[in-house]
Formats: C-alpha cells, sequence, structure tokens
C-alpha cells in the first residue's frame, strides 16, 4: 500500500466532517456572508438503462425537474443501448436536450452512428446531441483497444458530413446516407492535452471530467482555446459541459463515501493513457497507476457490485483528491453554496450523475432545494 497523502485518511468511512463553506474542495473561496448572486447555471442528468418498464417515469422525473439535458452512456455489455433506450426518451419527453455520452468510434461504423442520429433527430424534434471519446468500459469488457485520435477525428469527420448530407470518406470508402439527413451536434469527452485540443479543433461541445476546480476548468479551457484557435474558431461557440458528482447527504464526508466507486472509475477512465498535462501531482501518480491495474472493469459504473473498486479510493488514500476535482456533496443548502462556487469558476454547464439510492427522489429534491437557486 501506498502511504497516504496529506489531508487524506483511511478509511474515510471513520471520519465525520460537517460541510463548510471554506471547504478545500471548492475552487474559489467565498467567505461566509459575502453576498450571492444569482448565477445562470444549465443542469443535465443522466441514467443507464436496465428496466425500461421504469424509464420512463424517470424521463418524466427528469424533465419535470426542469433538466435542460438527458443523457445516457454507451457500454453494451453493462447496460441497454443508448439509441435504443433515447428513441424511448424521444417519445416521452418535448423540451430537454437528449445525448449519448459518450459512444466511441470502435464498435459501430460512422454509417450506423449517423443513420440513428438521423433517426433520433425525426423523432426529437432536432434535440439529439452525439457525444464520443476514444472509448472505455464499452471496450474493456470486449476486449477491443480504445481508438486512437486520428481514428477519432476520422470518425467524427465521417458522422458529421453524413448528418448534414455532404460528402464523407470513412476508411478509403465513400459513405452517406441515401434516406435522410439532419444535422446533428458532436460533442467529444476530453481529459488529455492532446485531446483538449483536439475537441476544440473539431467538436462542436466537448464534455470534461475532474474539473470542477478553478485550476482544473482554466487548465483544461486553455487547451480547448489553443485548439480552437489553430482552425480559427471562437472558444465561445463551444459548448463546454463539465461531469459532476452531486449527493445529498447529511455531511459532505458522508456523500463522499457513498460514490467512492464512481471516484474510481473516473480515475481509472481520466488518467489512463497518460498523466502528463493533467495536474497530477507527483506524490498522487504512483497511487492512481496502482488503482488502474487493480481496477475491474466488470463492475464499472454498477450499483449492485460497486463495492469492488470502491476501496480502492481508500487503500491508495485518493479519496479527498478525487472527489475535489468532482464531487458535490452535503445537505443541499451546502450543495448550492458549492455550486456558487463552481459558478465563479467560470462553469455555466452541469451534468449531474445519478449514484444516489432513490435516482426519483433525488429529482424532486433538486427540483425544489438546489435548482431555483440558478435559474
Amino acid at each position: 500500500m501506498f502511504p497516504l497523502a496529506r489531508g487524506a485518511t483511511v478509511p474515510t468511512s471513520t471520519r465525520v466532517i460537517e460541510y463548510s463553506t471554506h471547504s478545500p474542495h471548492s475552487p474559489g473561496a467565498r467567505r461566509r456572508g459575502d453576498p450571492i448572486t444569482t448565477p445562470r447555471l444549465s443542469f443535465g442528468t443522466g441514467t443507464t438503462v436496465k428496466d425500461f418498464a421504469a424509464y420512463p417515469e424517470w424521463l418524466r422525473t427528469a424533465e419535470g425537474a426542469g433538466f435542460d439535458l438527458l443523457t445516457t452512456g454507451d457500454s453494451q455489455s453493462l447496460w441497454a443501448d443508448p439509441f435504443i433506450a433515447l428513441t424511448v426518451a424521444a417519445g416521452h419527453t418535448s423540451r430537454a436536450r437528449l445525448a449519448v455520452t459518450v459512444s466511441n468510434p470502435m464498435t459501430r461504423h460512422p454509417a450506423v452512428v449517423a443513420s440513428c442520429a438521423t433517426a433520433l433527430q425525426q423523432l426529437s424534434g432536432g434535440r439529439f446531441a452525439y457525444g464520443i471519446s476514444s472509448g472505455d468500459s464499452a471496450l474493456r469488457n470486449i476486449g477491443v483497444r480504445p481508438g486512437t485520435l486520428a481514428e477519432l477525428a476520422d470518425f467524427v469527420a465521417a458522422v458529421r458530413n453524413m448528418c448534414a448530407g455532404r460528402p464523407a470518406t470513412f476508411g478509403g470508402a465513400d459513405v452517406a446516407l441515401h434516406w435522410d439527413h439532419r444535422p446533428t451536434p458532436i460533442w467529444m469527452a476530453a481529459e488529455g492535452p492532446r485531446t483538449l485540443r483536439l475537441a476544440g479543433r473539431i467538436a462542436d461541445g466537448v464534455i470534461l471530467s475532474n474539473s470542477l476546480t478553478a485550476e482544473a476548468y482554466r487548465r483544461n479551457l486553455g487547451l480547448i482555446t489553443e485548439g480552437a484557435a489553430e482552425v480559427g474558431r471562437d472558444v465561445a461557440e463551444l459548448e463546454i459541459w463539465c461531469m459532476a458528482n452531486l449527493v445529498p447527504a447529511p455531511t459532505e464526508r458522508a456523500g463522499i463515501d457513498r460514490i467512492r466507486s464512481v471516484l474510481a472509475g473516473t480515475a481509472n477512465h481520466v488518467y489512463r493513457f497518460t498523466m502528463a498535462g493533467k495536474g497530477v501531482p507527483a506524490e498522487i501518480a504512483p497511487r492512481l497507476a496502482a488503482l488502474q491495474a487493480a481496477y475491474d472493469s466488470r463492475h464499472h459504473a454498477s450499483p449492485d457490485t460497486a463495492h469492488v473498486n470502491a476501496e480502492l479510493v481508500d487503500r491508495y488514500g485518493l479519496t479527498d483528491w478525487l472527489a475535489a476535482r468532482s464531487t458535490i456533496a452535503g445537505p443541499p443548502e451546502a450543495c448550492v453554496e458549492r455550486l456558487h462556487e463552481i459558478a465563479e469558476a467560470g462553469i455555466t454547464r452541469l451534468i449531474l450523475s445519478q449514484f444516489v439510492p432513490e435516482p426519483l427522489a433525488f429529482m424532486r429534491l433538486f427540483a425544489d432545494r438546489i435548482a431555483p437557486h440558478f435559474h
């Protein structure tokens, strides 16, 4: 076992920390009593569909709670196909946008994606966005390697052109849709410097993980901006969404303890190719590497077997460091305070994960106690 980082503890369940507005997990340092303005934040949320009988109620509750974006992931071995799920979503919602967050360039041909995207644009009235990255659990669970940046760029170009009805090629062949075409925004999940710059060059939107501190968000936004500038784009043209774990709980520590498996999964994904350029301190790097070596992708994002990976963040003293970059936890009023601090860092769009025991109750609490502070 690696020695603990300064300030980390094992196990975290032995600690009870009342949420403080001076939390080290905050992007900024708001002083108690400072006036609070009302920032405009856009909120998305998502679920991984395993029970289609329950999904319509989830959709109605989510849209009724005011979420602007509803998402699902793409990991065929772990949950239902995202295009089927979002077909159901298109029929049970009318306002919220719909997105895959995210797919990969290896398990589908771009013509298949473009055809599915076009169908979803028809069904949803143009509310669909397609998210993509190099690939994670969808590929690991079937023994397929992640896509390269070159493959990712070629895939994005082919899907975009086919959806727009323009000439497209892929793998040296001409590809096209002959039944319809509907322009579709393409978002990229990006973490490392090269991928962030690529997203700035080619994507319509960017999905960031582990970016809730001011330092992390500024670093990542700077790299996206550099990529956009390389092709004469204004970064303001891109939608930038940050992933966040929002966990209402009696204390911040209690909330963090509940999503330790999520912290492990994020660490395994975000730092898997390289830690360079991602703000990883020297003393943290070997601990992340040890976590990655022990991580079991068969239990990725699975609440029923979360304990398998949850204990890894405690074992390697990473709980607090990871939570600082990804998690908003505590009583509702403390979550509101933290969200204000995140907004002050320049973040305007958040996709809230639902690793909570009662998703419907979570969304109702969000609508009643948190969302009104930001609309």
